[in-house]
């Protein structure tokens, strides 16, 4: 039977492939969620939240349960732990955990440059249907000459 620790370090391991795959569905629900606002089409950009959700919530138990790894393996939560990790491993599961870790990092930071920009047009999404719903208010004066 393994190791309470090295059941912790393949429990970090499989779960690094299996959210690739989650951020993987995410990316395209993030690009059509801005050409959504773009479209002003509320209920299309609803439904597409709600596919988002589930996927967020499985990324966010994920991370949380690497973190319980880690914290159950006496690491900190950073990148120098999970480079301690990896070098533990055997050189090839090792390199190839590193490569995963690498696109995951990858699809994190494009997941939340998709996510900033989706803000952004929130924001001013939800700022143009303000300013529609309020009465026209003059800014100048009438003068006659």
């Amino acid at each position: 039977m393994a190791s309470a620790v090295s059941q912790r370090i393949q429990q970090f391991i499989r779960s690094i492939p299996e959210d690739i795959k989650l951020y993987q569905q995410l990316i395209p629900l993030l690009q059509q969620q801005k050409t959504l606002y773009l479209k002003f089409d509320g209920e299309a950009l609803s439904n597409n939240v709600q596919k988002q959700m589930p996927i967020l919530n499985k990324l966010s138990r994920s991370a949380n349960d690497r973190s319980q790894c880690m914290r159950e393996l006496g690491l900190a939560c950073n990148d120098a732990s999970v480079k301690r990790i990896f070098n533990a491993l055997p050189a090839q599961i090792g390199m190839q955990a590193r490569k995963q870790w690498a696109l995951l990092e990858t699809l994190v930071s494009q997941c939340q440059q998709y996510n900033q920009s989706n803000g952004h047009s929130s924001a001013a999404f939800h700022e143009l249907v303000s300013q529609l719903k309020q009465p026209v208010q003059h800014t100048y004066e009438d003068k006659s000459f």
